[in-house]
This record gives C-alpha cells, structure tokens and sequence, in this order.
C-alpha cells in the first residue's frame, strides 16, 4: 500500500497564520512567524535564513527583529560592494558567512542539482528536528527560501515503511502570504516539467504556488542547520 504522507519542520502549526513556538522565560509558547514579503532576492533570502534561525532556536519575535536587522547589516558589509547592496546574487557562501555571524548553529551547504538528492537530504533533515534553506532558480531569477515540509510516498514494505520525497514545501518570502498552510511554494520533485509550466532546457521541475502561478525551476543548493550541541538550543552572537 501506497499513501500520502506530509512531514513538516518540527514546532511549526498552521491552524491559521503559520506559527511557530518561541521561548518565553522558563516555557515555550506558539507566536506568529515573522514573514517579509519582498520582491527583492537578497530580503527574501535573508527573511528565509531569519526563519530558519528563529524557529530552531525558538527566538521569540523580539529578537526575530534584531536579528533580521544584524542580517541586513552583515549582507551590506561583507558580501556587497559600497552603493551596491541590491544587486549581488545571494549564494551559499555569503549566507553561510552570516550564519558563522549570527549564531552557533552548525550548517552545511549540500550542492546538487539533483530533485532526488536533496529532497533525500531535507527529509533526513527534518526528522531530525533540523531545518533547511533551500536555493533554486527559474528562467528569470534565484530565489532561498525556508524548507517547512517534504511531501512523502510512504510504502509498506515486508520489513517496515519505506518513504520517497515527493515535492518540497517552501515558504518563500517573495510569493503571496499562506494562511492555514505552512507553505506557499512546492516544487515537485518527480514529475517532469512541461507546457504547462512553460518549461526550457535545464528547468527539469514544476514549480507551484498555491495561488495559481507555475514555472520551471531547477534546484542548486540546500543549506541544513542543526543546534551546535545538539540540546535544542541556540546561541545569538553579536555581529
């Protein structure tokens, strides 16, 4: 037997606005993730590296904001020339710099154009209590946005389920606000792109919004982060 399975990040719940629970004193309680939507590569990608942070680290909204803000800075004086801040393409180093910057967590860059090998690596990824910042492109531009869930075909097997990532469920800054969802974005990563999609040599994959609008795109990079100790918890630097 074949069923559907969706796996999302761990502490994320989406009754109406995604949330996500966030440290309060002694406890843990739910709150709104912050999301920026932009048309802008570098907002988007730095929003999506903020989410990521925070909903590992449980950082309440407070500190969401200041920590959006040290991103910001850290992206103008280190990754762009002077005058120059909008337009240089984001890439897996120059995040993983602010990353170093920002916080203890531990990261790595998995670089594959692979559906398969990174929808592998963000499912491991999330059962483990991890997250992921996901790099892909269209014809007409680059975008990182937030790994919420895998979409899975679990099967059952003489000796146990065995599961097959499907799609991969983004939450991406630059597409229209979720409600009562935790994405907005999947790429599908099985099926093949086609007309529908308007699909170009080197664009293998659809690419859906749940507001109608579809693309082909092809995957470059996927960044996974974990808690330096592996307890849960996360430390802010000071950039």
């Amino acid at each position: 037997m074949v069923h559907l399975e969706h796996l999302f990040a761990a502490g994320l719940r989406f009754d109406t606005e995604i949330q996500y629970l966030a440290r309060h004193y002694e406890t843990l309680a739910y709150e709104n993730l912050p999301i920026c939507q932009s048309d802008s590569p570098q907002t988007c990608a730095l929003s999506s590296l903020t989410q990521c942070i925070a909903v590992l680290g449980h950082l309440p909204v407070r500190e969401v904001k200041d920590l959006s803000r040290a991103a910001r800075r850290l992206w103008i004086q280190r990754d762009q020339p002077r005058g120059r801040q909008e337009q240089g393409e984001v890439t897996p180093g120059s995040l993983m710099t602010i990353i170093e910057a920002l916080c203890t967590a531990r990261a790595e860059v998995h670089m594959s154009g692979s559906g398969g090998d990174l929808g592998m690596v963000a499912h491991r990824a999330l059962r483990a209590g991890q997250v992921g910042l996901l790099q892909f492109e269209s014809a007409r531009s680059s975008r990182w946005a937030m790994v919420t869930g895998v979409e899975l075909d679990s099967k059952d097997e003489a000796f146990g389920m065995k599961s097959e990532s499907r799609a991969l469920l983004l939450l991406d800054s630059s597409a229209s606000r979720p409600w009562a969802c935790a994405h907005n974005v999947r790429v599908e990563l099985q099926a093949t792109a086609g007309k529908a999609v308007r699909a170009s040599p080197g664009f293998p994959l659809n690419c859906r919004h749940l507001t109608g609008e579809a693309c082909a795109v092809r995957l470059r990079s996927l960044i996974v982060m974990r808690p330096a100790n592996g307890s849960g918890s996360l430390q802010q630097l000071s950039p």
